[in-house]
């Protein structure tokens, strides 16, 4: 853990041992205070912290007697939280680290930080909320900042964006390669990008060089909202070159397809959560041949991108038509260093009419 996040999370330790508020007990739906999300850009020395809080009169399993509403005393803890965290540069804690340690450049340029922007949001449910649940903004800047690659990037609370920057460059750059492979007149061919988040793997493949036209469909609105503000920063500011749509991409990725002039050449790249792709989806993919080759990026690569690749490369059915993909490369990316989990790459190409009935017979 960075030092930055160990300081911060030393303040909020000090907060609640000293609050008249108690934390969220989610065995029995009581107390207030749920969890605390940090976000940090290092390379703009940016910090945001996201306080999520049972609403002050108490959660769903408050009891009928009152000793649960905390109404009274809730804003002025809100306050003190504000002002504990945003009082002096993030405090650096002494830590053991193993002999001939050495921290990395990015990290100690740390040093010195300060929160830039604090938003508290109220969620009743029992779960966690959903990315478009509304927040409230209660210090410094609305949105954080962030660079990777030659683009900058905004970023709402409720937004995803990969949380190695380092790693997600290493990342994009293999998507772009996938692409560059295949795209002979890259300024009139057009990216569709599927769970596209906040724009940042279609954005860095205009950037680059390697499409010229860009389609982002996802289902979060805020992050739809960076999208287009992403557009914007990074010098796309013509609507036909780039254009995001906020909605679940089963509904709108069918009309979106048939929307794309006949004569444009087509590259797909999709980055889905951990439950995978709709089959809707991967209908509509799979049946649209202009499509040759289509680069998928999963964070759950033994579970639904098996599945996904399964649906995309089968000989074609009724509900799944048209010619099947082929796995052409795999590249795994320790994304996330000293634990299990890795992101991967897979790259699948058009099987061409020759090889199709090769092995399957005439169509």
């Amino acid at each position: 853990m960075p030092d930055w996040s160990c300081g911060l999370a030393d303040i909020l330790n000090d907060f609640l041992a000293t609050s008249s508020i108690p934390p969220y007990d989610s065995k029995v739906h009581r107390g207030i205070w749920r969890t605390i999300t940090l976000r940090c850009s290092l390379r703009t020395r940016q910090i945001m912290v996201i306080v999520v809080h049972a609403p002050a009169g108490g959660g769903v399993g408050k009891r009928d007697c009152g000793t649960d509403d905390y109404s009274t005393v809730f804003e002025g803890e809100k306050q003190r939280l504000v002002d504990m965290l945003t009082k002096d540069a993030i405090p650096t804690p002494s830590r053991d680290f193993p002999e001939g340690y050495q921290k990395e450049e990015e990290e100690s340029s740390a040093d010195g930080m300060k929160v830039t922007s604090i938003f508290f949001q109220e969620y009743v449910g029992l779960s966690n909320p959903p990315p478009e649940h509304p927040v409230q903004h209660v210090y410094g800047k609305t949105s954080l900042e962030e660079r990777l690659g030659k683009c900058t990037f905004q970023i709402s609370p409720g937004a995803f964006f990969q949380t190695n920057t380092q790693g997600a460059e290493v990342l994009y750059d293999i998507v772009v390669n996938r692409i560059k492979e295949v795209t002979t007149n890259p300024k009139d061919t057009l990216c569709v990008d599927v769970c596209c988040g906040t724009g940042t793997i279609g954005l860095t493949c205009l950037k680059e060089g390697v499409v010229g036209k860009l389609v982002g469909v996802d289902i979060s609105e805020p992050a739809i909202a960076d999208a287009v503000v992403n557009a914007t920063k990074n010098g796309y500011t013509d609507s036909a070159t780039t254009r995001f749509v906020a909605s679940p991409a089963e509904k709108v990725l069918p009309n979106e397809m048939k929307n794309i002039p006949k004569d444009c050449p087509v590259v797909a790249v999709v980055d889905p959560a951990r439950d995978g792709l709709h089959g809707v989806v991967i209908r509509t993919l799979r049946s649209n041949e202009r499509i040759q080759r289509l680069v998928y990026v999963s964070c759950n690569p033994t579970g639904t991108l098996a599945r996904d690749a399964a649906m995309l490369c089968s000989p074609p059915t009724k509900k799944y038509p048209g010619r099947p993909f082929k796995p052409t490369m795999s590249q795994p990316v320790d994304m996330f260093p000293s634990t299990k989990h890795c992101e991967m790459v897979m790259t699948f190409d058009r099987m061409s009419v020759e090889e199709y009935e090769q092995y399957h017979g005439k169509a």
